[in-house]
């Protein structure tokens, strides 16, 4: 029991030491990643689209992009990383992954955000049961690249011998581009040519705290959070009713 409550403190203490660095340096972000220790964060940088990932270094990266869970995903729906994380408590597991023009009729939907990652989350958890949205999607942008997240969760009975348990589960899309300001009428609007997307699934009734690790960074702009602060506030005040 004592080994438990070691490794969820031991946890703990890197996401909260993650969360006050982030609060500390605000928009020196990358100093202070930087500084951080390189037990603490780890970072993926897509070539192909020249973004950058940071995340908890409790997640391992498997040796390749992991499956997901739709059948046009071989073709249309690319994985870029997955990484997991299991302790004595829960488990967790994380997908990045790219929508790109391959498939128009696929990107078409992907660019309607917030129902796009309600479908994405409700593929993430059927596979368990019958999901329940805990949080419709709620629209943000990230260095103005619009985006959306859908929170959505479902309950496992309990086996013999075993205690019930709830897995939950995070979707979120961003466009690949940030679109024009200012346009003329007779101008198109710019294609959109990529999405990207994490899928997020978890045990841990915590979910925003884990959340805070996901940081991304477009080209060269500034490093944001992939889950801002008042949408997992939000997040943090559903999941405990």
């Amino acid at each position: 029991m004592n080994g438990v409550s070691a490794s969820v403190q031991r946890i703990a203490c890197r996401f909260v030491c993650f969360v006050l660095i982030l609060l500390i340096y605000g928009a020196d972000l990358p100093r202070a990643i930087g500084q951080a220790a390189s037990d603490t964060i780890k970072r993926f940088h897509d070539d192909a689209l020249n973004i950058t990932y940071f995340y908890s270094a409790d997640f391992v990266p498997a040796p390749s992009g992991a499956p997901v869970a739709t059948s046009d995903a071989s073709k249309c729906i690319k994985p870029t990383l997955f990484a997991n994380s299991v302790t004595a408590v829960y488990s967790s597991s994380f997908t990045l992954s790219t929508i790109d023009n391959t498939c128009p009729e696929l990107i078409r939907r992907a660019t309607a955000l917030g129902p796009f990652t309600r479908e994405r989350v409700l593929v993430q958890l059927k596979q368990f049961g019958e999901p329940t949205i805990i949080q419709a999607h709620a629209l943000y942008t990230i260095a103005g690249h619009p985006a959306a997240i859908t929170v959505a969760s479902v309950a496992i009975p309990a086996s013999p011998g075993k205690l019930a348990r709830t897995i939950y589960a995070a979707n979120a899309c961003a466009l690949g581009i940030v679109p024009a300001k200012k346009r003329k009428k007779s101008e198109p609007p710019a294609p959109i040519t990529h999405v990207v997307c994490i899928d997020f699934t978890t045990q841990d009734s915590g979910l925003p705290t884990q959340m805070f690790s996901f940081i991304i960074q477009f080209d060269n702009a500034p490093l944001e959070p992939m889950f801002p602060g008042n949408v997992i506030r939000n997040l943090g005040t559903t999941t405990r009713r």
